[in-house]
């Protein structure tokens, strides 16, 4: 498989981290170039990274003629204007979850799409890592009975003070951070849609952000409940439970170098290991070969829009104190 050329928009602490060092590990993937609003900003990383081409402003890397795809990992308010303008100019993107601020968003991201033929996908890396689909493919086969109860959380300490987090009007807050995985999650496990959701949330009279969310999010045939916060110790695990057993996953969604998942029915208790897998390099590993080979995605722009659907309404609901329909 050829190499598709890569963009990065940004030059966040998360892209040195983690993303650019997946994306060159990744098989199918060049990262061809990075901007950033400050162009010694771009240039110092393009020199750590060895990437050839830096630039000082977003617009000039979407100008660029050589790059097929962006990587998006701005702050969550300014996914859907820089997923629209890459587009626009014929660029493919692998967005940043959560993909929009609201359900709106997401379809004018959509429209744009679709308009220009280029493909999207919202980057939530947990979905490519190969103990999920183990954990889905046991629920399918019946190991646990009939699939009927959810739990999930994901929680950690985040320090008061500037940070993208806690801006409302970049789409800050623990549901939009952390609670999507959470919501993801449910929707991958239960292979549906979920009808309606409840959820609370204590909202920061400082920052007017929620600082710690709780939810029940009702499927047609289960349940699935989630707690989800910047005040509480780390947390990200969960755990789906059937009619005759149970599966524990205990670093679900940041599993660190080696994941395990726990398969509990009766007396019976089976543990499968997974290790040394950079859940980040084979997302950008997926949408570089559905470019490249024009083979469908597994997760489109549909999928990240039938997400915002769900988060919208536990936003309504820790508005209203009612259950809210999805």
């Amino acid at each position: 498989m050829r190499k598709v050329k890569w963009g990065v928009l940004g030059c966040a602490a998360f892209a040195r981290s983690t993303a650019i060092p997946a994306m060159l590990q990744a098989k199918g993937v060049e990262v061809a170039a990075i901007a950033s609003r400050s162009l010694e900003k771009a240039r110092e990383f393009a020199q750590q990274f060895g990437i050839p081409k830096a630039y000082g402003s977003y617009e000039e890397l979407l100008a660029d003629p050589e790059i097929e795809a962006i990587y998006n990992p701005l702050p969550n308010g300014l996914h859907p204007e820089w997923t629209i303008k890459a587009a626009r100019a014929g660029k493919h993107s692998l967005v940043e979850k959560p993909f929009a601020a609201n359900v709106a968003e997401a379809e004018q991201v959509a429209q744009a799409v679709r308009e220009h033929r280029v493909r999207v996908m919202e980057a939530f890396m947990w979905r490519f890592h190969p103990m999920h689909r183990f954990v889905r493919q046991r629920i399918r086969e019946g190991a646990i009975g009939e699939l009927k109860f959810m739990r999930s959380a994901f929680t950690f300490v985040l320090a008061r003070g500037p940070n993208v987090r806690l801006d409302p009007t970049l789409a800050g807050g623990s549901i939009m951070d952390v609670g999507c995985y959470c919501i993801s999650a449910a929707r991958f496990l239960f292979d549906a849609e979920p009808i309606r959701v409840y959820a609370r949330a204590d909202y920061d009279p400082e920052y007017h952000v929620d600082m710690l969310a709780c939810g029940v999010v009702e499927f047609p045939h289960g349940y699935a409940t989630f707690d989800t916060g910047f005040t509480l110790p780390f947390r990200c695990d969960y755990e789906a439970v059937g009619t005759q057993g149970r599966i524990y996953v205990p670093r679900a969604f940041l599993p660190g170098e080696e994941a395990e998942v726990i398969v509990e029915v009766g007396d019976r208790v089976e543990r499968e290991r997974f290790p040394g897998i950079n859940q980040w390099a084979l997302e950008f590993e997926h949408l570089s070969a559905c470019i490249a080979e024009g083979h469908p995605q597994e997760y489109d722009i549909d999928d990240a829009i039938r997400q915002q659907r769900v988060i919208d309404a536990v936003y309504r609901s820790t508005r209203s104190g009612q259950p809210e329909a999805v």
